[in-house]
């Protein structure tokens, strides 16, 4: 009885302790979860912050576009300041344009040297991949034939002693056998050896080409180059009737700043506009064009880094409005203009850095 007492008190004991420990891991994943709802919580909290400060962007442009479409309405009332409108958007037209143009051209030629350096590195993997092989190559054929010469050996050696035969010859066999041990070794070292040529010629065959990174340092300055002489070139076509400068000034300046004279001025600088951007020359083009100017710009382009591709704008006060064979300017006039330090066509976005 007193040992069924016992057990009975034991089971309740354990069964209270079971119950204890259920309740304890509840506790301990209710916390949990509520930790985890807390951290929820915050993120739907800082989401909701996010969205709300969005929102009042969204309407803050949404409220200056409309005071800029009322401005607009009220302008275009005006003939004069219609005409005005038109020729500004046109001068925009003209930025943006040249802008395209110099992106479309740096993508050209990022494509085109990007090409080139690819088989460049690949030409000189494989000309120091076969260089190598060769070398390889002859360190097999030099193992191949001590191996074979020794094998060669090892089995005169092998001969010599099967036919030493009779108590009179036993210190002849022994002679043969010192040898066949040594040479065997020898054997066995130079089998090592040429497996290992072999082993180091099938690496060196499975060597994969060099994965492409980046362009090189050169290589980036020259197109930084070509888009600097194109730009130039850009600004000297647009330079009549001083558009690339009205051009660059609309591009920071709004519609209602602007006056280009009355109507029948506008129309005329309508008319000059179009007619120059018709005439625009494509990149093709424009790149030949530009040769002996590319030339002129790499005699004078300046870096502050051996790892800079920009060069210092200081390198290119002057925008000369001809340039002889191999970048000669001697003679040339010039135009105080720098498309880098005023940055023209936006085009410190489009370099290489």
């Amino acid at each position: 009885m007193q040992s069924q007492a016992k057990n009975m008190v034991g089971m309740v004991l354990r069964r209270r302790e079971q119950k204890s420990e259920s309740e304890d891991d509840r506790l301990l994943k209710l916390f949990r979860n509520r930790t985890e709802l807390k951290k929820e919580f915050a993120k739907l909290r800082d989401e909701g912050h996010r969205l709300q400060e969005q929102l009042q962007q969204q309407e803050g442009q949404m409220l200056r576009s409309q005071q800029q479409l009322e401005q607009l309405e009220g302008m275009l009332a005006n003939p004069v300041q219609a005409a005005n409108a038109s020729v500004f958007y046109q001068l925009r037209g003209v930025w943006s344009h040249c802008r395209r143009k110099l992106m479309r051209l740096a993508e050209e030629l990022a494509a085109h040297q990007r090409d080139r350096e690819i088989q460049l590195d690949l030409n000189q993997f494989n000309a120091m991949k076969k260089a190598a092989l060769s070398v390889i190559e002859r360190h097999e054929q030099q193992a191949r034939k001590q191996f074979e010469s020794t094998g060669e050996k090892l089995e005169l050696l092998r001969q010599q002693l099967s036919r030493s035969r009779g108590f009179w010859n036993y210190f002849r066999r022994r002679a043969i056998a010192a040898q066949i041990e040594v040479v065997g070794e020898q054997h066995e070292a130079e089998a090592t050896h040429l497996e290992q040529c072999i082993e180091q010629k099938k690496r060196k065959e499975a060597d994969p080409p060099p994965v492409f990174e980046k362009l090189s340092i050169e290589g980036r300055r020259k197109i930084d180059l070509i888009l600097i002489a194109v730009a130039q070139e850009l600004y000297l076509h647009f330079s009549n009737r001083n558009v690339s400068t009205l051009a660059r000034e609309a591009s920071v300046r709004q519609v209602s700043d602007v006056n280009y004279g009355d109507i029948e001025a506008c129309r005329d600088m309508n008319i000059h506009i179009e007619k120059y951007l018709r005439r625009l020359p494509s990149n093709q083009d424009l790149v030949a064009a530009a040769r002996d100017r590319i030339a002129y710009l790499e005699h004078c382009a300046g870096y502050r880094l051996e790892t800079d591709t920009v060069p210092v704008a200081g390198s290119f006060a002057e925008i000369p409005l001809a340039v002889g064979t191999g970048g000669d300017i001697r003679g040339q006039r010039s135009v105080s203009v720098n498309v880098l330090a005023d940055e023209y066509w936006d085009i410190y976005s489009v370099l290489l850095t």
